[in-house]
């Protein structure tokens, strides 16, 4: 999946292509949908579009809002402090959020675009002359993209519409399912998906990367935690345990490393690699690094979440300190504090000179990035056995993620156990984008944005974030979801109708 981006083009390219008539001479063949899926190869590069699609070519297609979870949160500010970069990325941290923000907008449309080309290959793919078994597979790899996909959104918007067809808009009946129907189609697509799909361990050394069974039962577990689903959410994230694909050999430190890719934690992440020629990396180390470092200087860890983590080895790996020691090319780090909200940076994403593209670096770095992973997964499983009143589950299962950094095993029970659990949920996966989310299906989002306004307003000495007021418009009636971009209520003549508040 490294040449996914490259893949894409060459796809889009065979699906345009005609003889130029500029030479005189005849058109002897088009390339169209109908007789493009003539081959294995044609058939696989149509699903290397779908994976394309998580991440598109430039840095605000898909990237950009990533950080969303985090800057929504009591983890992260904007980061970036002038005042006219990225508007609207600012107006999301700062809860002063309405329908034209161009941010909701394009999540919202990429993440259609994705669905899309999933559509087109579930289609497709099962008329293309290739084995049974191959059609299997690419199908339920489309299948396993579609619900990342209605994932996204759901997370984001709640009801949206469901299109299962790869239909023109103009045929397409743009009213808003529920939520309800959406988990539902989201939950069959990885179910279906999970029937199809190899192991890790099954996959061959050019296969790593794509979906495989173990991902697709992970999300499922993680989208039945989401509707507060505890028995299945329980049942399938053992079941993933189960499957010995997975484990947290690698130290807490290599998670994230460049070098380190697809490691034994690794459930299911974006592939990315430098090409001098291709759009095919992530952009999001440029746009998180200092901007005295060659970065943007957006999404800067809070000295909230610095202060919580305080002396947890975890720290040290999540976040960069003004004047820290990093690597021997930034003895004592310069986050440039005079555009930086925080004086900090994200380490999670950080690349050493050594691994960092020499040309157009901003949307080339090749640092995957992680969607979910085992500690992820097994948080989710603890959670959800709290929930079943299995506690000597869900403190195995805690145990394991703090073991990994060295940190004492617990034995907790009631609300300190839950309470841990939460607590190890932030430690481990903060600066990742999950904050905001979690904090929101667990009900705390109303409290702890709260108590983050309060504490950065009449609590913090921080000397670079305190009195910082962002997310003090924050309104729990409104802000657990997101506005439908009117771009696109518009566009469908008033079907779509608009979340409540916006």
């Amino acid at each position: 999946m490294k040449n996914t981006h490259k893949l894409l083009i060459l796809l889009l390219g065979l699906l345009s292509f005609s003889c130029s008539d500029t030479i005189e001479n005849d058109i002897t063949g088009q390339q169209t949908i109908d007789n493009y899926y003539s081959n294995f190869s044609e058939a696989d590069k149509s699903v290397m579009g779908c994976y394309a699609a998580l991440s598109p070519q430039d840095w605000w297609q898909m990237d950009f809002f990533r950080l969303v979870g985090d800057i929504c949160s009591d983890d992260a500010f904007k980061g970036n402090a002038l005042q006219g970069d990225q508007r609207d990325f600012g107006n999301l941290a700062n809860f002063n959020i309405n329908a034209s923000n161009e941010w909701v907008d394009v999540q919202w449309r990429f993440a259609y675009q994705g669905i899309f080309r999933c559509n087109l290959a579930i289609e497709n793919v099962p008329n293309a002359p290739i084995t049974e078994e191959q059609i299997e597979v690419l199908v339920a790899e489309a299948k396993f993209l579609r619900g990342v996909f209605y994932f996204d959104l759901v997370k984001n918007f709640g009801g949206v519409p469901l299109l299962t067809t790869p239909i023109a808009v103009n045929d397409a009946n743009l009213s808003r399912s529920t939520e309800d129907e959406i988990w539902s189609q989201i939950e069959k697509d990885f179910f279906e998906a999970s029937n199809h799909l190899p192991l890790k361990s099954e996959q061959d050394a050019n296969q790593i990367g794509r979906a495989t069974r173990g991902a697709a039962i992970a999300y499922l577990a993680k989208a039945h935690l989401y509707q507060n689903e505890f028995i299945e959410a329980q049942q399938y994230a053992q079941e993933v345990i189960m499957t010995n694909q997975y484990n947290l050999n690698d130290s807490f430190e290599n998670v994230w490393n460049i070098n380190n890719p697809n490691g034994n934690g690794s459930i299911f992440e974006i592939q990315h690699s430098y090409n001098d020629i291709y759009d095919s990396g992530s952009a999001l180390p440029v746009v998180t690094r200092s901007r005295s470092d060659g970065g943007w200087g957006f999404c800067t860890p809070s000295s909230h979440l610095d202060n919580f983590m305080g002396d947890d080895p975890r720290r040290i790996h999540t976040i960069i300190r003004q004047g820290e020691f990093v690597d021997d090319d930034h003895p004592s780090y310069d986050t440039n504090v005079n555009e930086n909200m925080t004086g900090r940076i994200n380490r999670k994403y950080y690349l050493s000179n050594e691994n960092r593209p020499a040309n157009e670096e901003h949307k080339r770095s090749g640092l995957n990035h992680i969607l979910i992973r085992y500690a992820d997964l097994l948080l989710i499983h603890a959670e959800a056995a709290y929930h079943n009143g299995d506690e000597s589950s869900a403190n195995n299962s805690v145990n394991l993620v703090r073991s990994r950094v060295g940190l004492p095993t617990i034995n907790s029970s009631g609300t300190q156990l839950i309470n841990d659990i939460y607590r190890e949920r932030r430690l481990e996966l903060a600066m990742e984008g999950h904050r905001y989310y979690d904090l929101k299906r667990t009900g705390r989002l109303a409290e702890a944005m709260s108590n983050f306004l309060n504490y950065n307003v009449n609590e913090s000495t921080d000397l670079y974030d305190a009195g910082n007021d962002e997310g003090s418009l924050f309104n729990a009636s409104i802000h657990t979801i997101f506005p439908i971009p009117q771009s696109e209520i518009d566009l469908s003549g008033g079907l779509i109708t608009q979340n409540p508040g916006y």
